[in-house]
């Protein structure tokens, strides 16, 4: 063993270019060393990438676009910070135009890549934004601010709930008609529910979000454990019951097939808005009150734990009006300190008394696969919007729920990517990008010249701070 430095020789060849990297490194560094190698070359191959799209568009320009040079743009990508050339035109109008830009999804003024801001929208919908910009600048070696992270989940997210809202205009508003979902089931299941989200310079102090669970049924995936099949999720925030409802058939044939389907079967709380999500899909649909929500109502009405299961039970098979004639006689004999318990729970049964029965006890033999409501709208909402002292602005709102609805796609973006060297030279623009970022990254701390300034963690800190 030893810890003398090894001499690493790597020849590379793209195409008619040939790139040798040599150099003296020590054993612990041979893999960071190659990786930030391996990306350094990526940033090469993508600017050549880059300046062949604009030789291809150079030869596509509509005709009466005129060339007027090129210019230089700095560019946050995955593979790290990097420069490249475009070429500048001027349209009919006499209006600047970038068309490479254009293709690659750059915005006018940004900084960023599209896959990049990928990235940045996907770690935003697991974390504070504070949280994500810390991984995101890791990730991209690249100092990444928490407002440019914000930026990044207000723009994806409002372009996916723009696109939805477009649509359900398109087809309601203006009477388009789409082509159905491919998926195709005998029997739909569907749930709904509402949870309140503190806002910070609103009007109101807090918004109700609406969470609606469509499935095919479920699946076992281990033990004790389950997983809807074909599952579909919708939030809304501050819709009335019948905007409510278009967003719920709209997503509906989006995805699912109903020519085949003779049956929904619907459950939730009991609201009344809860009750009626469902409504205008056009399908027969049998309502089954959520039978935590029936369980906890009783336990808050009567003391005794047999009590509470043995009116439990006779609602699941007889229904309401096997308890509705005792329920009333014990309103009229109790005190006014159980009286309220007594009527609350009595008119909570009988305004869902159509939800109260099994479906085997009403003469359908199909299975109820429901109560996957509530951990929805905690992985849709509550783990990212509540607690913490969160509070949103509206507009923030609606990006972070079409961001949370579409995770899945998102996070297949989010790839972990190694170390990479920014260039000195490229540091001062930096500055000017990015001012919120902590002034730690640009100051020299006291364990870089204290004793153990040599040690491996210590050097290792040394290029995570400074790139280099």
């Amino acid at each position: 063993m030893t810890d003398e430095a090894v001499r690493i020789s790597i020849t590379i060849k793209i195409a008619n270019k040939e790139r040798k990297l040599e150099g003296k490194i020590k054993p612990e560094e041979i893999e960071e060393t190659i990786q930030r190698m391996a990306l350094a070359i990526g940033q090469e191959c993508l600017e050549m990438g880059i300046q062949e799209l604009d030789n291809q568009v150079a030869k596509q320009v509509p005709k009466g676009w005129q060339n007027v040079g090129t210019e230089e743009r700095w560019l946050v990508s995955s593979l790290g910070a990097m420069r490249y050339k475009r070429r500048i035109y001027l349209d009919e109008k006499r209006r600047r135009r970038k068309p490479v830009d254009e293709m690659l999804g750059i915005e006018k003024y940004g900084r960023v890549s599209s896959r990049v801001q990928e990235m940045g929208a996907s770690l935003a919908c697991m974390s504070t934004y504070r949280l994500a910009a810390s991984q995101l600048s890791y990730l991209v070696k690249t100092p990444i601010s928490h407002s440019t992270v914000q930026r990044m989940a207000w723009a994806t997210g409002n372009r996916i709930a723009d696109g939805e809202e477009a649509e359900r205009r398109r087809i309601f508003e203006h009477g388009e008609a789409r082509e159905s979902g491919r998926i195709r089931a005998p029997v739909l299941y569907g749930e709904s529910d509402g949870v309140w989200v503190h806002l910070q310079r609103e009007k109101r102090r807090s918004a109700e979000v609406r969470v609606a669970i469509l499935s095919t049924g479920r699946k076992q995936i281990g033990k004790d454990r389950y997983r809807l099949e074909n599952k579909r999720c919708m939030t809304a925030i501050g819709l009335n019951s019948e905007m409510w409802q278009e967003q719920i058939v709209r997503e509906t044939h989006l995805h699912y097939d109903l020519s085949e389907t003779k049956l929904l079967i619907s459950g939730g709380d009991g609201n009344q808005w809860v009750r009626h999500s469902f409504d205008r899909i056009g399908i027969p649909q049998e309502f089954v009150l959520d039978r935590f929500h029936l369980h906890r109502a009783a336990k808050r009405t009567f003391r005794n734990q047999a009590e509470v299961a043995q009116i439990v039970t006779q609602l699941r098979h007889k229904g309401f009006s096997s308890v509705s004639k005792d329920l009333r006689q014990r309103i009229e004999q109790s005190d006014d300190r159980d009286k309220k318990k007594l009527k609350d729970f009595y008119q909570y049964i009988h305004n869902n008394q159509d939800g109260l029965v099994d479906l085997e006890n009403r003469g359908i033999g199909i299975p109820v696969y429901l109560g996957g409501i509530e951990g929805n709208v905690d992985k849709l909402v509550v783990h990212r919007m509540k607690g913490r002292g969160c509070s949103w602005r509206l507009r923030g709102l609606r990006a972070m729920l079409a961001l949370c609805r579409n995770c899945d796609q998102l996070k297949y973006h989010a790839y972990h990517y190694f170390p990479t060297q920014t260039p000195k030279k490229d540091y001062h623009r930096r500055q000017i990008l990015e001012v919120e970022y902590s002034e730690t990254l640009t100051k020299s701390m006291p364990i870089f010249q204290g004793p153990d300034q040599d040690k491996p963690w210590v050097r290792s800190l040394h290029r995570l701070v400074h790139g280099r």
